[in-house]
């Protein structure tokens, strides 16, 4: 799948990532991974994972 391509299968609000379709809020990529945050165990959602294959726009 292309960058211009988007995913609907994966749902994205972050702007800053290279791999975010704005116009639909969706992914470009065919899958992504989630890692743990290093360090975190609140049991709190966000602090627990992130995109892993995050990449921030150049």
């Amino acid at each position: 799948m292309s960058k211009n391509e988007l995913n609907p299968d994966i749902r994205c609000n972050v702007d800053s990532c290279a791999f975010h379709c704005s116009d639909a809020d969706c992914c470009s990529l065919k899958s992504i991974h989630v890692d743990a945050c290093p360090g975190c165990s609140s049991g709190d959602p966000k602090d627990e994972s992130m995109c892993g294959s995050y990449r921030h726009k150049s």
